[in-house]
């Protein structure tokens, strides 16, 4: 018998990898807006919006009137406290991020809240109307 000799092959199949690495991309592209929305409000359109929300507490006041402070379900009767801890956390001011429906008085709530606890520099989140900023 005669023994051949074959030379071996060092190449890399790389399809199975570019189909999973694809199927990954999807999935993160398809998964990073949710993850990025946090609570969900219908916010009333301004002409200017430039704040700056990584240094400031945000609460968000729902329609019906719950409260979050950054994405965490809180009642109005602890807000005081997360508040003071947010700013010993190094957190600048607040923000509020409320709904255009919600009514007058649960916004000046919060904004009480935030007085009472220290809390100086407070803000209101809006939306940008870019057809306000074309006139």
């Amino acid at each position: 018998m005669k023994y051949t000799r074959h030379a071996s092959l060092s190449d890399i199949n790389v399809t199975n990898l570019v189909d999973v690495t694809l199927v990954l991309l999807v999935i993160f592209m398809s998964a990073s807006p949710l993850i990025q929305m946090g609570v969900q409000v219908n916010l009333p359109k301004a002409s200017t919006n430039a704040i700056d929300t990584q240094s400031n507490l945000t609460v968000t006041v729902r329609k019906d009137a719950t409260l979050y402070v950054d994405d965490k379900l809180v009642p109005l009767s602890a807000l005081s406290a997360e508040l003071g801890a947010g700013i010993k956390n190094g957190k600048k001011g607040v923000l509020i991020r409320a709904d255009k429906d919600v009514s007058y008085g649960a916004v000046i709530k919060v904004l009480d809240v935030a007085r009472k606890a220290g809390i100086q520099d407070v803000g209101l989140v809006t939306e940008l109307d870019v057809g306000a900023t074309r006139k």
